[in-house]
Formats: C-alpha cells, sequence, structure tokens
C-alpha cells in the first residue's frame, strides 16, 4: 500500500494510486546534480486533504507559496522523500507536483555570487601571522613571485613578490590575503544552516587548499572577506571541485547535509548486491560510443606565463587504444586551475595584474585558483600546486589523473549500458544507494538510474534500470 505524508500526515488517496519515481546516478553527469523525479500526482478534495493543504481550494483563503515536505512509503518502508507543491485544484481533487529540491537546496544563497555575500570583515592585520592553523584559521598570506602585480606601476617598496616576508615583517604592499576552502564550506554552512562532511573535506590535503586571488589591501583598514572570494556561486564551488578531484555530491534536503566522496573510492569498494534473481533475463545492450575522458581546466588567459599553456596544465585525453579505440571523449572542463611552481626559488608563480588602489587601470580578477598551503618552507609562508605527492596538473608525478580519475577512466573505457527490468522489494529500494555496484549473472554493474512505479502492487515494484558494466 502506499503512504503518502506531507509535513508528517498521511492524506487521503484515490483509489488504486500509482507514481513514477526516477533517480539518477550523480557520478555519470559532471554538469548538473540531478535529485530524484516525482511525476505529478493527484489527491482527491477530502476534508482531511483540505487541512492538510491549508484549504487551498477554497477561494476566500489567501494563497501562501509553501512546499510540503513530502514522504512515500511503500508497506512502511520509506522509498522517497523530497518537497511538493500545489499545482491546482481543479473540482474535486488536488494536483501536487514534485520541485527539483537540490535546485533551491541553499535557499537565498543558491544564485548569489560568494563575492555578494557578507562573511563579515575585520581590521585589516598590521603583521600577519606567517604560519596560521590551516584547521582553525582563515587568512593565509603565502608569498607568490608576480613582477606585473602592478603593471607598469613603479610601486615603492613593491618586490615583485607578493605577501614577501623578509623573516620578520611582510612587506608593506603587495598584501594579498588567501582564505581557505575549508573556511568557505564551514562559513557558508552557518549562513544556510548546511552541514558539509566526507573524505574529501577530511583528507589530510585537501583541506590543505587556499583560495586563490589577487585582491590586495592596499590602503584598506578591513579585510573584508567577500572581496577576496571567486565571482561564483557555492553550487558552482561543489559542480567545479568535483569536476578537478572526481567527487560524489551525495544531498540529504531535507536533513541539510552533503556528503562528499571520490568516485575512485566508490569503485573500489566491494560489491554487497546481487541482483540477479530479481532481474529479468531480458535486456538491451548498447555501446558506450564516447567512453574516452578529456580532462581540463580554464587557462587564465590574463597570466602570461601561461603562454603557451605549460605541458602539466594541458588537458588529459584518454589514450586511443584498447577498448578505447574509435570511442569520442567526455569533455570535462574545471573552472578551478592553479599556478606554476618556480623550480628554482620554490615559490608559486604567475606575472598578471592585481586588484588596487596603486593600479588604478586594473579591475580584472583572475579566474578562479586553488593552492596547496604548506607552512613555513625555508622560513617562507608557501603555497604551491603541489603538496605530499599529490599536484593540480594533468600530467606529472602525483598528477590529478592518476590521483583521483585512474578508476573512473578505466570504468569509462570498458563500460557498456544494460537496459533491464527488475521486481524491487519495498526494502530493496528503500535501503538502494547509488554508491551501491550490484552483481547480476557474474558480471558487476554500476547503477546508472531506475524508473520506478509504486502501487501498483504492495509487495513488488516494478523498475526499469539502466545498467553500467563495472
Amino acid at each position: 500500500m502506499v503512504d503518502i505524508r506531507l509535513d508528517g500526515q498521511s492524506v487521503d488517496l484515490l483509489s488504486k494510486t500509482t507514481l513514477t519515481l526516477e533517480a539518477f546516478n550523480p557520478m555519470l553527469d559532471f554538469n548538473t546534480v540531478q535529485g530524484s523525479r516525482v511525476y505529478a500526482f493527484s489527491l482527491p478534495d477530502t476534508p482531511k486533504n483540505r487541512r492538510i493543504l491549508g484549504f487551498f481550494n477554497e477561494s476566500q483563503v489567501v494563497f501562501t507559496n509553501r512546499k510540503f515536505y513530502c514522504e512515500k512509503y511503500v508497506n512502511s518502508q520509506l522509498i522517497e522523500r523530497g518537497y511538493v507543491m500545489i499545482q491546482d485544484a481543479p473540482a474535486g481533487s488536488y494536483n501536487l507536483y514534485f520541485t527539483q529540491n537540490l535546485g533551491e537546496a541553499f535557499g537565498d544563497y543558491q544564485t548569489k555570487l560568494l563575492s555578494d555575500i557578507n562573511f563579515g570583515s575585520v581590521a585589516a592585520p598590521v603583521s600577519p601571522v606567517v604560519n596560521p592553523d590551516i584547521l582553525t584559521d582563515s587568512t593565509f598570506f603565502p608569498t607568490i613571485e608576480n613582477a606585473g602585480f602592478y603593471g607598469n606601476q613603479a610601486v615603492a617598496g613593491f618586490s615583485g613578490f607578493i605577501n614577501n616576508y623578509s623573516g620578520s615583517a611582510f612587506d608593506a604592499v603587495g598584501r594579498v590575503p588567501m582564505l581557505s576552502l575549508r573556511w568557505l564550506f564551514s562559513q557558508f554552512g552557518s549562513l544556510t544552516g548546511w552541514n558539509f562532511s566526507g573524505n574529501f573535506l577530511t583528507d589530510p590535503d585537501l583541506k590543505r587548499l587556499l583560495l586563490y586571488n589577487l585582491t590586495s589591501l592596499d590602503g584598506l583598514a578591513n579585510l573584508t572577506y567577500q572581496n577576496h572570494l571567486p565571482d561564483m556561486t557555492f553550487p558552482d564551488v561543489l559542480k567545479e571541485i568535483r569536476k578537478l578531484f572526481n567527487l560524489y555530491l551525495d544531498f540529504d534536503v531535507r536533513r541539510k547535509t552533503l556528503n562528499i566522496d571520490f568516485i575512485d573510492r566508490i569503485l573500489k569498494a566491494e560489491v554487497q548486491l546481487d541482483w540477479t534473481a530479481k532481474v529479468s533475463a531480458n535486456q538491451t545492450k548498447v555501446p558506450d560510443l564516447q567512453n574516452r575522458l578529456e580532462l581540463s581546466y580554464v587557462i587564465d588567459g590574463n597570466d602570461a606565463l601561461l603562454k603557451p599553456i605549460p605541458a602539466a596544465f594541458d588537458k588529459h585525453s584518454t589514450p586511443e587504444v584498447g577498448n578505447a579505440i574509435g570511442g569520442s571523449v567526455t569533455p570535462i572542463v574545471s573552472a578551478f586551475s592553479t599556478l606554476q611552481t618556480n623550480p628554482g626559488s620554490g615559490f608559486a608563480m604567475t606575472s598578471q595584474a592585481g586588484i588596487s588602489p596603486n593600479n588604478k587601470d586594473n579591475a580584472n580578477r583572475p579566474t578562479p585558483k586553488l593552492l596547496f598551503w604548506n607552512g613555513l618552507v625555508g622560513g617562507k609562508p608557501n603555497a604551491t600546486n603541489s603538496r605530499s605527492g599529490k599536484a593540480l596538473a594533468w600530467s606529472g608525478s602525483g598528477n590529478l589523473v592518476d590521483t583521483y580519475w585512474s578508476q573512473f577512466e578505466r570504468f569509462k573505457v570498458n563500460s557498456f549500458l544494460i537496459r533491464k527490468t527488475i521486481m524491487f522489494t519495498p526494502a530493496d529500494l528503500a535501503q538502494f544507494s547509488f554508491k551501491n555496484k550490484v552483481h547480476i549473472r557474474g558480471v558487476n554493474y554500476v547503477v546508472g538510474s531506475y524508473k520506478a512505479v509504486l502501487g501498483a502492487d504492495e509487495k513488488v515494484i516494478p523498475a526499469e534500470l539502466e545498467l553500467w558494466k563495472a
């Protein structure tokens, strides 16, 4: 039996009510994060439903544009939860539709640029801390080579380095604070009530990532945090770091939690489910003609040192060998890139005008970039594109492909699509996670999507599956 609850209250249903539920694996689409989708459904006009829906059908009642938290149960098993809204109320019924909750997960902050969000400010430090704690501090001042910071302007006291540290103090000009990515997650969570967790955020090296920028504190009494954040929304940050580190984003909109894990880690996990007895023998097999990856990031055209593009920063394409021969590429481009490192000095290096009252002709922000905070190196604050054998590059030692993409790349090269029907029990569907690979007749699969019909039978739930060979 189907039981639909709105804000915790069971509603009256039409006889033989069925619901169609679709869900999609977030690891297979890097352009968006799709939540589950429930087709529109109708409820009868009963005294109970009128009360639960706020007497919407009464012309004297003022309409309030509200969402109802909706839970769908089959045989007491919670199958799906999300939010619904009233579409209309013709005579004798109410029509409701499911809202795409991931597109509205962060409320008013969903579409607001980070550089437009008031994260507060502090007095500009007279003597910045030279070696802040990455786990507790927000602001860092790594030394970076950038002789072009003031363009053609001759600025007294500028040494050609951002945040130049002499061993006892920072230079008075060219100070550019950089905020930690960990701090951004914490602050955005505080503003929105969301909690962020997962292996990405607990990784000892990735928790040291800094958000690079070129906005100086020249002539300013205060350090205003939003001035040092990229012109992108927080959902954009999630989407773009996902493309860099091959991440799995697992949202729970009701609890306001997001778990961020590595897709390669998920693909390495042991298979826990055997669905052999649940699926039909008939199937449709489809080759994956786009089984090669093309991984890259946006190169900042205003950094003179990135012309031509260094080999380590150039795009990676899956070699056209073996099963990949003749395959088209799937382009995955992250907005986040990084800076080169001077092999002689060990500092990150760039040649790009900054934002400062001493450089009035420039107001161009750099493209978003990340650096690893390395603490003091040779007595100077250091942040570069590499740390502990990991590098924010597409080739070379510790590159992004080898560290975060190798399992997924192998999966893409060797995979194909199988379409099958399955008979779930309510418990199967209630407990299922796209993180779990499944075994069917000697082959392991990643579930790409399912489309299930709830309510046609209280003991089984028929569904159409899309399976990708693991």
